[in-house]
């Protein structure tokens, strides 16, 4: 039986695929590195919005400044998978 993940979850995973679909389409090796870096940093907060450690995790820093501020940036595609991370973290942040 597939494992129900909670809101935070589902869009760290939407996230994830967003910065994936980023990283197919690297033309340098220095961005596919960055996109790489992005992606572990993506699935760390997946595991942490299971066990409830976002805000720990990112320690006051916003979701692009953890992912990398400069790669985001350049990378606006995932801006709207990072929106949605942010308010399902939100609007679970009391539950």
């Amino acid at each position: 039986m597939p494992r129900k993940r909670n809101p935070v979850g589902v869009a760290a995973g939407r996230l994830i695929l967003a910065i994936q679909k980023e990283l197919e389409e690297s033309v340098s090796e220095t961005d596919a590195r960055l996109a790489r870096q992005a992606m572990d940093r993506a699935h760390v907060l997946l595991q942490a919005s299971q066990s409830a450690v976002v805000f720990n995790l990112l320690d006051g820093r916003s979701v692009e400044e953890y992912l990398d501020a400069a790669w985001v940036a350049a990378h606006p595609a995932v801006k709207l998978g990072i929106e949605a991370f942010v308010s399902a973290l939100n609007a679970h942040e009391g539950v």
